[in-house]
């Protein structure tokens, strides 16, 4: 896909967020980016995540080692060489790579290095969304996708660890909003390997606790589990594109529509 240096409007961005791992966020970023562009919509993954890399091995290779988008903030690298194909339509990566771990002490050196992301978004303007999946911790890399991110959703699991991690996570985007991105907003939270007939008490609780603290506006659209998410990562492939008709696909659709609301 070209990208543009045009006055064309940028990209809405859309932030996956979680300080704690497990908890579905690279496949939810992989599905949320998969329904946007089976839409029809132009859209950009963009991974964050330098340990594990996990949304690149989804939706392009295993092994990745090549330039990451610091490559491009640190002008070692453009976007043109970067960006690469997936197998879906309208769906472009920009993958990440263990790379990713070295660069970041030496973005820090770089003032105003919060900005950087965002002030690169007029290059991607041939994208109607950006969805960054987020590294599972509340560092320098999650408050760069943060500070250029239009909206943040938080996948969490119905367990307490989870919840603990889901106030963090909140105080933090609160932080980035405060200082650095006012116009932050958090589109929700919801809940993933997740069915509300085959809850446990302690399951039903932290759904509940969530709903308490946040309101039912905050609650999106939780996802069930289903055996067609890990089957599509082995194709490579997001669940909507995959089996657009499983249940875990259904779910992301409506996950997908309620962030579309919110921005």
């Amino acid at each position: 896909m070209s990208l543009s240096n045009t006055s064309s409007p940028n990209p809405r961005v859309i932030a996956v967020a979680n300080n704690k791992g497990g908890v579905g966020k690279t496949a939810s970023a992989a599905a949320i980016a998969g329904e946007l562009a089976r839409q029809g919509h132009a859209v950009l993954a963009l991974d964050l995540d330098p340990q594990a890399g996990n949304l690149t091995a989804v939706l392009h290779q295993r092994g990745y080692r090549g330039h990451t988008l610091l490559s491009v903030l640190l002008g070692e690298a453009t976007l043109e060489e970067i960006i690469v194909e997936t197998k879906q339509t309208d769906l472009d990566l920009l993958p990440a790579s263990i790379q990713l771990l070295s660069q970041e002490s030496r973005l820090q050196r770089i003032p105003g290095y919060h900005g950087l992301l965002r002030r690169l978004l007029p290059q991607l303007s041939g994208y109607a969304y950006v969805v960054i999946d987020c590294p599972p911790s509340l560092g320098d890399l999650t408050s760069l996708a943060l500070t250029a991110a239009d909206v943040y959703v938080i996948p969490c699991q119905a367990e307490q660890l989870a919840f603990d991690g889901l106030h963090d996570m909140v105080r933090a985007a609160g932080v980035v909003r405060e200082n650095l991105n006012e116009k932050l907003t958090m589109a929700g939270i919801f809940f993933t390997a997740y069915h509300p007939n085959q809850r446990g008490a302690l399951n039903h609780g932290t759904v509940e606790a969530t709903r308490r603290i946040y309101g039912d506006e905050a609650l999106l659209p939780h996802i069930r589990k289903d055996m067609a998410v890990p089957m599509s990562q082995a194709m490579q492939q997001s669940v909507c594109a995959y089996e657009p008709n499983s249940r875990a696909a259904q779910d992301y659709q409506l996950l997908t529509q309620a962030i579309l609301n919110a921005l």
